[in-house]
């Protein structure tokens, strides 16, 4: 999700961790080189930026996740399994729901996160979840199966939470 006109974009750590390289497609199919600003691993985020961001750039508009309802329409906007430009809706099933995830030194965190029945796979991290004015409600970040792979119950980082976190990365 791009969050403001200067490139700055909110992913997962997971999604970045351990690149040599990043590059961002718009949705306009323009390809952009990007730098880490830096993660907050203990939540699953990252910031990036793009280097040469372009003139018209838009931001995403940000929803006060505080507002979240259980049975609000939601859509998740990922790459689900490489499939670029996938959109999937569903409802808020939860909110504040406890999920555990791991850093990049294994250890397990716990995390409020906003539980969603949008289909969400491998490829939809740190993709943007928005309700049904387009405004950004999360972060796209676990997915939660007894397979271990997909098909299972879908969360996010409330975007409340992520744009703090984004704006101390930032800072």
């Amino acid at each position: 999700a791009i969050i403001d006109t200067e490139g700055h974009i909110i992913t997962n750590n997971h999604v970045i961790s351990g690149a040599q390289q990043i590059q961002v497609t718009l949705a306009n199919g323009n390809m952009y080189s990007a730098t880490l600003v830096g993660t907050d691993a203990t939540t699953d985020l990252a910031v990036i930026k793009l280097d040469n961001p372009p003139s018209d750039l838009k931001a995403v508009e940000f929803a006060d996740s505080d507002n979240l309802a259980v049975g609000e329409a939601v859509m998740a906007i990922g790459n689900p399994l490489g499939y670029d430009d996938t959109a999937t809706t569903g409802i808020v099933s939860a909110l504040n729901r406890p999920v555990t995830v791991t850093d990049d030194d294994n250890n397990a965190i716990v995390t409020n996160a906003v539980q969603i029945d949008a289909a969400i796979n491998p490829g939809n991290s740190g993709g943007a979840l928005v309700n049904d004015n387009g405004e950004l409600v999360g972060i796209n970040s676990l997915i939660e199966s007894y397979s271990g792979s997909s098909s299972g119950v879908g969360f996010a980082i409330p975007v409340n939470y992520a744009k703090n976190i984004a704006d101390q990365i930032i800072d």
